[in-house]
């Protein structure tokens, strides 16, 4: 039985780890979209409006229309992800990057495996050890490494900007702490395609992205558009809530997720020509580092 359970919980963490390495994709469609002329805004709603389209043909194909069904809580909590983890979530890592730079803006993003911490402590009681502690210590300079190089001169700082960097982290993290609760009696795509769908919707009336939107529209642009909206968005997302249905301790999840750092600076390296420094290196080894150290962390919470 406890080898069942460690199995299953295994085969999460594999899922998560899967989701990390999409995501790590997401520069990748970012800079094709931005060099198509697509502005920020519009980018996010394209890669949540775009994901929200192609959900409904896959989930009617996987499960038909009993896939659409879900419960008064799951459409509050995709409510909520949708609001917060999507929209503002975008928003105010946006916001930030305009305000301290691309390299600021991504380390204060990774102080999201804190907020998972301290949340998940709060609200499943889980327990919060040294060795845990540690591997949150080595992930957060293995991913500032990574993004940065070791190259600290082009850290900005803004008052504002690091206060919606933070916050950004915040959102983040509260995705996790949201959706645990209704991942085990629904579907992923069910649970993927509400938060998606209220995503859209709160982007579009706070952000009016669709401006001069038809002078865009190529094959190029369409190609990106669903390649950003499938790849980075709908698998990562189905892989992430097929993982924490898997009963996985919360405050492991963000670190096992952190190898997008990893697969955005060899995407990095490799497509966009950026230098491999040693620090960098150092940090990729860090963040995977902490990733095998936090799965050493025997659980304490039952499940």
């Amino acid at each position: 039985m406890e080898k069942d359970r460690k199995l299953h919980q295994t085969k999460g963490y594999i899922m998560i780890a899967v989701a990390g390495i999409l995501w790590g994709t997401i520069g990748l469609f970012v800079s094709l979209l931005k060099n198509l002329g697509a502005e920020s805004e519009l980018i996010v709603v394209i890669r949540i409006g775009t994901a929200t389209i192609l959900l409904i043909p896959l989930m009617l194909a996987s499960g038909g229309p009993s896939l659409f069904k879900a419960d008064k809580q799951t459409i509050i909590a995709c409510i909520a992800m949708g609001i917060f983890s999507q929209a503002l979530f975008n928003y105010s890592y946006s916001e930030s990057i305009n305000n301290v730079g691309v390299a600021t803006g991504a380390v204060l993003l990774y102080t999201s495996p804190i907020f998972v911490s301290v949340m998940s402590r709060v609200v499943f009681k889980e327990h919060v050890g040294k060795i845990k502690i540690l591997a949150l210590f080595i992930n957060i300079i293995g991913c500032t490494l990574t993004v940065t190089g070791g190259n600290f001169t082009s850290v900005k700082f803004s008052v504002y900007g690091v206060a919606m960097g933070v916050l950004a982290g915040f959102l983040y993290g509260l995705m996790t702490i949201i959706s645990t609760p209704v991942t085990e009696k629904n579907h992923p795509l069910t649970i993927v395609f509400y938060q998606f769908l209220f995503g859209t919707i709160t982007m579009a009336l706070i952000s009016h992205p669709f401006a001069g939107v038809s002078q865009l529209i190529s094959l190029k642009f369409v190609l990106a558009a669903i390649g950003y909206g499938l790849i980075p968005t709908v698998g990562s997302y189905f892989f992430y809530m097929h993982g924490l249905s898997h009963g996985l301790e919360t405050s492991k999840v963000p670190v096992v997720a952190s190898v997008e750092t990893v697969v955005a600076a060899v995407i990095g390296i490799f497509v966009f020509s950026e230098s491999m420094s040693f620090l960098k290196l150092f940090g990729i080894v860090l963040v995977l580092a902490s990733i095998a150290i936090m799965n050493m962390v025997k659980p304490k919470k039952k499940f």
